[in-house]
């Protein structure tokens, strides 16, 4: 899913200290030959060392199994892409907001059919008809924020956050009635992020850190437009030139999730486990879920239904991409929920979706 067709921060030093010393867990010693076709994958994904490429990880019951990295995570530098490199995850970011919902909605702090203007001091007239399960389901009708923006004259080079992206949603008139059908846009998930916060009284990156990713010993931080320790710089590619590609936008509760993608398999085992939210959570996160129809199918995505910030698919596998700057991820999870897949490139790469398939398809079979 994409910040950029359709998809408060913590100070530098701080996401630093908590991504600092990222260890790679131990190749998978598996005495067949997943771990050469794995790599090959990769290198077909990533034909030059040189260039800026991927990183990719397979998780088997919240234990990484194989992991690599092929290409630059700083062309200026020469820094290589490794297990290590921590990349924006951009909109694979939004199922940790989705879920936020649903532990709130388990411990009875809200509940998916409230409205909207529940959690607004001066609501518009039709946020009394959006409800929260509309905004997680992306059914709300709401413009995506970025269009609104761009529409006011921001440009992705001119500095952005919560409050202006909030602003401009809420001075706008949906596109259509809520729970219509089917309509990605970012705006759902930055509300959703707000609506957290009302709730909560605390940061939406706090509610986070200690609610998921602490509990669960992950190392994520969700830090919009930060440089964190180790990540890589993304590009945009043009007849074989490659540009430094950022924005100085601050929004979240849309993506902004940094990390690698072997702690991206580990977060997966919790649509196994549910060791957070338990039944209520997993229950939550396919209970309800809308038909996307077709207007994915030019992401990779024929059919399936979207739940708490994830695709399921038809054959019961869970799926979501990213896309934000140049960093472009895919997510995967197996029908049975023991096997997940992360691949992230910090430049467009077509194949990457593909990537994860067969990678699932390697560890599966």
């Amino acid at each position: 899913m994409s910040r950029t067709v359709s998809w408060c921060a913590v100070r530098g030093a701080v996401v630093a200290l908590v991504l600092a010393g990222v260890v790679a867990p131990r190749a998978h010693a598996s005495g067949d030959d997943r771990d050469e076709r794995s790599a090959e994958v990769l290198r077909q994904l990533v034909p030059s060392p040189d260039a800026p490429g991927c990183a990719a990880a397979v998780g088997k019951r919240g234990s990484v199994v194989w992991e690599a990295g092929r290409g630059k995570a700083d062309l200026t530098t020469g820094r290589p892409i490794t297990s290590k490199t921590v990349f924006d995850m951009a909109s694979n970011s939004k199922q940790f907001t989705a879920d936020a919902v649903l532990l709130l909605a388990g411990r009875h702090r809200l509940a998916l059919t409230d409205p909207l203007s529940d959690f607004l001091d001066d609501p518009p007239a039709w946020a009394r008809d959006v409800t929260v399960g509309d905004l997680m389901r992306h059914t709300s009708g709401i413009t995506d924020y970025q269009d609104l923006l761009e529409a006011k004259g921001t440009e992705l080079t001119d500095p952005a956050g919560q409050e202006e992206a909030i602003a401009a949603i809420l001075a706008s008139q949906p596109q259509e009635p809520p729970g219509k059908r089917f309509s990605y846009s970012n705006s759902n998930y930055v509300l959703l992020a707000h609506v957290v916060e009302k709730v909560t009284g605390k940061p939406f990156p706090t509610f986070l850190q200690q609610e998921f990713f602490t509990p669960l010993h992950l190392r994520m931080v969700l830090s919009p437009a930060v440089d964190v320790l180790g990540k890589a710089k993304s590009y945009d590619e043009k007849d074989g030139s490659f540009t430094p590609d950022s924005s100085p936008w601050k929004q979240y509760g849309d993506g902004s999730v940094q990390t690698t993608p072997g702690e991206f398999v580990r977060w997966a085992d919790n649509y196994r486990t549910g060791r957070i939210g338990g039944t209520q959570l997993l229950t939550g996160v396919t209970e309800g879920a809308v038909s996307v129809g077709d207007v994915l199918r030019g992401r990779g995505i024929e059919e399936g239904r979207y739940g708490a910030g994830i695709l399921q698919l038809p054959d019961k596998s869970l799926v979501h991409r990213g896309d934000w700057e140049g960093f472009h991820s895919t997510f995967k999870v197996s029908p049975d929920r023991t096997t997940a897949v992360t691949v992230v490139c910090n430049v467009d790469s077509p194949d990457h979706f593909r990537a994860a398939d067969q990678l699932l398809d390697i560890w599966t079979k």
